[in-house]
């Protein structure tokens, strides 16, 4: 059946849109590359979605779902094939509810970072979001689910989704936790149920569309801190991130913590900063208790590097020196006004100018709009210093082979772990798509022939990774892919959930047809 027939007997005409300019919006990625989709939908309500889902299984479409489509630095809103039917959930952007009691919210996928932090205000909630510096027209779901992590004491934001319900490629939908039972007073509390853990299944996979995520949030604290420190010289870096592994594993940092190059915090003001790194934390709870880890905090990192300069801001000084800059017109003090925004889960566009060395660039942006291509580089490491110098020292070789400027950021992101994100800026020509094309395949390789392997990836992305990766980890993938989505409709191939064999017969098609989807319970 005719794409757009079938299409039309779902979505009305301002749901659906296969017009050159908007196929064309869609097929870019902020790598330079194209990939052109054969439709886009943008469901309104679930029951769309059932009927896009039973259509994909019926005629052999493939679907990529996508949250708000602002995935940038790793695919965008590209699709993993090209003349897939991009589905933008950006319409399902209800919050279905603000327990006060209980620490959570209820949202949909399509919510945006600045749509829930406004919900929250106005019901005059006592909860804090944890945010990224992606800016306030990005996915709350589509974020957490590809595992992004923020500021706060709940920086692990997939760590604290507590449910989700999830429409398979095959029509059912389940909920993930507690909300496995017909009832539970615990639906929304309890992560794991009973039995296997389902919920991982969904978060970098391509094994269902999240239609609901239920998240908890941290409590507004008693008295918030944040910490910076200034780090003067260039080798400072390893000590710091060591240093805040300690911390973390006695339990006296218990918020992400960000370690940042000041080419990477400030972008063209770089050259004004007093230090080569900018280190970032928040300290809450109880004033005195805060105060107690915050001079411990201070004593231990003076120890390990003496020349650091080391700040608390809460909100009362923040103000002080708000209004003294007033005269001074300082910009570095106006950039201590997003670390603060951050770390109490105030969305805000100012990270994305700083990255994009742009004054007005904001996260409303078609990816057209955007002045330059840009793409990440990333790399989970031990703490140590040892680990830390290495994974640097193979980025700043090839930063340096390719003419690039080096901006870093590492993120201690759990008492263990630390989380290396790099980026490049590039222009639109091809010589200069080419020649960042092979920056990356050089960097990707070298980081993990030497065990500095990537936390999340993206569209056109995979392939670098998959030759790492174990073939029985990739057979296992494949199988679940096979159980789950027998006619391989969801975004074939991502994160390498796909078949070893070939795409499904006309035989499987016409069985799946005959099997209609079933309904979700009321």
């Amino acid at each position: 059946m005719e794409l757009h027939t079938t299409l039309s007997k779902i979505f009305p005409p301002s749901q659906l849109s296969q017009e050159p300019e908007t196929l064309h919006e869609y097929s870019l990625a902020l790598n330079g590359s194209l990939c052109t989709p054969a439709a886009i939908v943008w469901p309104e309500h679930e029951s769309e979605l059932l009927a896009l889902v039973q259509a994909a299984n019926q005629h052999g479409l493939t679907l990529h779902p996508v949250a708000q489509g602002k995935n940038w630095g790793y695919g965008t809103a590209q699709g993993t094939q090209p003349n897939q039917i991009i589905v933008n959930l950006s319409r399902l952007s209800r919050v279905l509810e603000i327990n006060d009691t209980q620490a959570y919210v209820r949202i949909q996928p399509g919510i945006t970072q600045s749509q829930l932090y406004h919900a929250l205000q106005e019901a005059s909630s006592e909860l804090q979001l944890d945010i990224t510096a992606a800016g306030l027209h990005t996915s709350m779901v589509g974020n957490i689910l590809e595992r992004g992590f923020g500021h706060t004491d709940y920086a692990d934001r997939f760590g604290h989704v507590q449910s989700m319900r999830v429409l398979l490629p095959t029509g059912e939908i389940i909920t993930t936790g507690m909300g496995m039972f017909e009832h539970s007073v615990a639906s929304h509390l309890y992560p794991y149920g009973t039995g296997p853990i389902l919920q991982g299944l969904f978060s970098q996979s391509n094994l269902g569309i999240v239609l609901e995520m239920t998240l908890a949030l941290q409590p507004k604290p008693a008295y918030q801190a944040t910490v910076i420190v200034i780090c003067p010289q260039e080798d400072d870096a390893p000590k710091m991130v060591a240093t805040i592994g300690k911390l973390k594993l006695e339990g006296v940092v218990t918020s992400g913590v960000h370690t940042v190059s000041m080419t990477r915090a400030m972008g063209e003001q770089a050259r004004k900063a007093p230090g080569a790194w900018v280190l970032t934390t928040s300290l809450a709870g109880p004033k005195k208790i805060v105060k107690a880890r915050y001079q411990y905090f201070k004593q231990t990192l003076k120890q390990q590097i003496p020349g650091a300069k080391i700040l608390l801001l809460d909100n009362f000084r923040w103000r002080l020196l708000d209004q003294l800059n007033q005269y001074l017109k300082s910009p570095l003090i106006d950039g201590l006004k997003l670390v603060l925004d951050l770390k109490q889960g105030v969305p805000s566009d100012a990270a994305i100018q700083t990255l994009l060395d742009h004054p007005t660039a904001s996260s409303a942006m078609k990816t057209s709009e955007f002045p330059a291509c840009f793409r990440w580089i990333c790399a989970v490491s031990s703490h140590s210093r040892e680990d830390i110098a290495n994974m640097l020292s193979i980025c700043r070789r090839l930063f340096r082979e390719y003419g690039y400027e080096e901006r870093y950021s590492m993120t201690n992101v759990n008492e263990r772990a630390v989380v290396l994100i790099a980026n490049i800026r590039f222009g639109k020509t091809e010589p200069e798509i080419e020649k960042a094309n092979r920056f990356h395949h050089a960097i990707d390789n070298a980081l993990l022939a030497a065990g500095y392997c990537p936390y999340r990836s993206g569209s056109g992305l995979f392939d670098t990774i998959k030759p790492f990766v174990n073939k029985e980890h990739l057979a296992l993938l494949a199988k679940l892919k096979q159980s789950l989505d027998p006619n391989h409709i969801l975004s074939p191939g991502k994160y390498w959930l796909e078949y070893p064999a070939t795409k499904p017969t006309p035989e499987t098609l016409a069985e799946a047809a005959t099997e209609p989807p079933s309904q979700p319970v009321a």
